[in-house]
């Protein structure tokens, strides 16, 4: 990321083509970026002008990497990108597969989804539009990517897309900092209050956190022994059961609190049988959470795991068992914002679905495993 006094923007769009494709007389994107850099770079905030816009047009060569690589740099480095998608990949090199506008759209989108925006200006449509097979290539994953904010029919719509897009980037990131900066070290605030608890007092207090953040509905009044909750995604009611793991994972007291919680799904039968699907375990997690951690919470290795800005997310994806670890919940504030990034990470990664589908299969599963089983059930009791 950008570490200068300025937020660093970068637009990222094919350079050459006229936009719209029919304009008269020809306007070009690199004309449009120009234009729109340097009446960015001209607004002022507070007397100061906080922008810095790069565009590949006015970039300075550098001898010790190519323009390929600079592209690249520069998405990684920037606080945020918007990208002028009009369908066509950009230039591939010279054995190529992947255009420089794909490239640098997925750099940026892989090192930091949240400041990664697309405007659709494409008329795929028209005879003429790109068809080359990184140009298909390019389409089909932003189609999959599905994160276009908006969209604009000419100049004057896209100047003022752009300017609307990049003051929205600057709130929600400068609020998400601040979200960050409420979370503290532990030794002053809540994170300190949390500190002070003993290992069941501050379980509670993050489960508690946990569901008030995830639930979606308050009409089911949760007891306190109660770690289930249900929230709606993608029109589905899956049911969530809910874990603390009230210190560093590497402490054997804090991670046999939770110990490995799919083992009792058989439990939740009767209520499963009100919801579409599930369960999938969510483990709200004091310290960090790594992969090695997760693996060995589920139980054996082969499983997909997932390192995501919330913590870690692990599939099985033959008994779909779904964990979900959010890690940093020292206090309510960061345990509800660890939540919000999962949920935002769903979207992002366009993992609803996937997710849904795992809750529905776990759920049929959690049913035939439970016909199998007579008498009373033993062990923990999931509420």
């Amino acid at each position: 990321m950008a570490t200068s006094s300025k937020i660093k923007i970068m637009i990222s769009s094919r350079c050459n083509d006229p936009f719209p494709l029919a304009s008269k007389p020809v306007v070009r994107l690199s004309d449009i970026r120009r234009q729109i850099k340097k009446k960015i770079e001209a607004e002022r905030l507070l007397g100061e002008t906080p922008f810095e816009i790069w565009i590949n047009e006015d970039a300075v060569a550098d001898a010790s990497q190519d323009s390929w690589e600079e592209c690249m740099s520069q998405a990684r480095d920037c606080d945020i990108l918007v990208a002028l998608f009009n369908g066509n990949a950009g230039w591939t090199g010279k054995d190529g597969t992947v255009g420089i506008c794909h490239a640098e759209y997925q750099t940026a989108w892989e090192q930091a989804p949240g400041k990664t925006f697309a405007i659709n200006i494409s008329e795929l449509a028209a005879p003429t539009a790109p068809s080359a097979a990184a140009d298909k290539l390019f389409q089909a994953y932003m189609e999959r990517a599905n994160r276009f904010i908006a969209s604009a029919k000419d100049g004057p719509a896209l100047e003022a897309q752009i300017f609307r897009t990049i003051a929205k980037a600057t709130i929600m990131l400068v609020q998400r900092g601040t979200k960050d900066a409420r979370r503290g070290s532990g030794y002053l605030g809540p994170a300190l209050e949390w500190n002070r608890l003993g290992y069941a007092e501050r379980s509670s207090q993050m489960i508690t956190a946990a569901r008030s953040s995830l639930a979606m509905s308050k009409s089911r009044k949760a007891e306190a022994s109660d770690r289930t909750c249900v929230r709606t995604i993608s029109d589905k009611q899956i049911l969530f059961v809910l874990g603390a793991v009230p210190d560093s994972m590497s402490i054997p007291a804090a991670r046999e609190m939770v110990g490995q919680p799919h083992l009792d799904d058989h439990l939740l039968a009767k209520r499963l049988a009100a919801v579409d699907g599930g369960p999938i375990h969510l483990i709200a997690c004091h310290k960090a959470a790594t992969a090695a951690q997760s693996q060995r919470m589920l139980g054996f290795p082969n499983a997909t795991v997932v390192a995501a800005p919330f913590g870690i997310y692990v599939f099985d994806p033959v008994q779909a068992i779904q964990l979900v670890l959010v890690s940093g919940c020292v206090d309510e504030i960061a345990t509800r914002h660890g939540i919000q990034k999962f949920l935002e990470w769903l979207d992002q990664s366009d993992q609803r679905g996937l997710l849904v589908r795992g809750a529905q299969k776990r759920k049929a599963i959690v049913a035939a495993l439970a016909s199998e089983i007579t008498g009373a059930p033993r062990g923990r009791t999931i509420a």
